[in-house]
């Protein structure tokens, strides 16, 4: 639901905005750590090689569809306190359309060139073809993942940062039951742990798309949908940029 932090006491609706964002920090690094302990503990120590190695490589592709969405929350929250509502929507269906563009691109490069991305982080051949599995079924995910952190980072620019943390609370619980079902009851192994990352994400994205249906007519575009705006992809490009240039600095610097 929109929330205007434009009116009323600046500090106690900041802090009000900010724990969920923090809170959802918290919940997302014990996202990938238990399906660690989980194939470690039932499947074997191949097995979590396997998604420890593909972690990292993960985080680094998720990391630049994150700062796209955060690029475009920046704009989209100054569209919407400065109530230039057709803007805002042309912002949000570029945003979409590039991001699922990129998205498919990505899981396209990442699944043929899997080996030789591995082979890059120098993988050990014992554990190349488990390696691969997981890392294909995972990319599969990854509109998925685009497609929750969009509507995340719109629902926090227009001043809803709680609902994104109900959500991703849900999916991380939905995704402690996939991988004991896939990977302790069907014996699946790493791939089980793999797809159950991907069904928790997916249903997590339908959970949020019938949210915004009935309770955020702002979003409930319709054609405006399949509207793309050429100069407001190049501010997002822009921002996206300086905030992901900062971050590398801000680690470099630590």
């Amino acid at each position: 639901m929109a929330k205007d932090l434009t009116q009323g006491r600046i500090m106690p609706m900041l802090i009000k905005f900010t724990i969920p964002l923090i809170l959802g920090n918290i919940f997302q690094l014990t996202y990938n750590a238990v399906d660690s302990i989980i194939v470690g503990r039932f499947v074997g120590k191949e097995a979590l090689a396997a998604v420890g190695i593909c972690n990292p490589i993960t985080t680094l592709i998720i990391l630049f569809l994150n700062g796209l969405c955060m690029g475009a929350s920046i704009l989209m929250g100054n569209y919407f306190g400065g109530k230039k509502m057709d803007t805002l929507s042309r912002q949000i269906s570029t945003t979409m359309i590039s991001g699922m563009t990129f998205s498919l691109a990505l899981t396209l490069i990442a699944i043929v060139f899997t080996r030789p991305i591995l082979m890059l982080v120098q993988v050990d051949r014992s554990i190349m073809t488990l390696t691969t599995q997981y890392l294909r079924i995972i990319m599969l995910g990854l509109i998925f993942t685009f497609l929750y952190n969009f509507f995340s980072s719109t629902l926090r620019a227009l001043g809803d940062s709680a609902t994104p943390l109900y959500f991703l609370i849900i999916s991380a619980v939905l995704n402690v039951f996939g991988d004991l079902f896939f990977v302790v009851v069907l014996k699946a192994g790493s791939n089980g742990c793999a797809v159950a990352t991907v069904v928790s994400e997916a249903l997590c994205c339908v959970f949020c798309m019938i949210y915004i249906k009935f309770k955020v007519p702002i979003l409930c575009l319709g054609k405006k949908w399949l509207v793309f705006d050429r100069s407001l992809l190049k501010k997002t490009i822009a921002t996206a940029g300086h905030l992901l240039c900062s971050r590398l600095l801000y680690s470099l610097v630590k």
